[in-house]
């Protein structure tokens, strides 16, 4: 192959990327479009149907689900990711944010009801949220606003002080008092503890450690484990 035809074969392949990229670009842009359409519709949709939504957990939890397969954050309304309603959104009465983000937490309660018994720690509750967030910071003291409101409507058991660990009662458990004795100590040793830890922390006999933890694990409050070093018990709440 000559110069020449070097040169021409070369030009040609230059060409082919420049029209390639410029292609893309253009697809880049069409599609950007349409995301950018799909957010205006949805956010028409919420507005139109605000109370609808706020009412029907159902349908807000599927337009949760819809926001986030557009890569939104799953808080209802919001549209700027990273933020949360301003203050003068507040003041006139347009913040939902705490309305929503209490369904979510009931929805994280259903999904983990059979791992947990009912159970969850604040702390993990907060690191879950965070992890979906898509850059809104979820403080605690935003949980804990939203628990409230499902407390006083009723819709979660309550919150329970372990230890000085807040977990929270999505159903009743139907704890007693030697129940609390374990989850104060499952507490203290950061969510795990071995069986001869339990009976030399309680001074109870093994076949009492063994009825309460047979309850527990029944409720899918705990979970026992053999290892090498023994009998473990797992408390996946906290």
């Amino acid at each position: 192959m000559g110069l020449r035809r070097i040169e021409e074969k070369l030009t040609r392949e230059a060409e082919m990327k420049r029209k390639g990229a410029e292609m893309a670009l253009k697809s880049l842009k069409i599609m950007s479009k349409k995301v950018k359409e799909l957010h205006s519709d949805l956010q028409e949709l919420e507005n139109k149907y605000n109370t609808s939504i706020k009412k029907n957990p159902e349908l807000a939890q599927r337009v949760m689900r819809l926001r986030e397969e557009l890569g939104l954050p799953r808080a209802i309304g919001i549209y700027d990711v990273g933020k949360k309603p301003g203050f003068f959104k507040r003041l006139k009465g347009q913040d939902e944010y705490h309305n929503y983000l209490a369904l979510r937490i009931l929805e994280i309660g259903k999904e983990l009801r059979s791992r947990t018994g009912g159970l969850l720690s604040v702390s993990e509750l907060a690191i879950k949220l965070n992890d979906e967030s898509k850059g809104i910071t979820t403080s605690i003291g935003d949980i804990t606003t939203s628990l409230d409101l499902l407390v006083v409507n009723k819709m979660i058991h309550g919150i329970r002080q372990i230890a000085g660990m807040k977990v929270v009662e999505f159903i009743d458990p139907n704890i007693g008092d030697d129940q609390k004795v374990i989850l104060e100590l499952a507490a203290r040793f950061q969510g795990q503890i071995g069986l001869t830890a339990i009976v030399k922390e309680t001074s109870w006999t093994i076949e009492r450690v063994n009825q309460v933890l047979a309850k527990l694990i029944g409720q899918k409050i705990a979970i026992k484990s053999e290892t090498l070093d023994g009998v473990v018990i797992s408390f996946p709440a906290m």
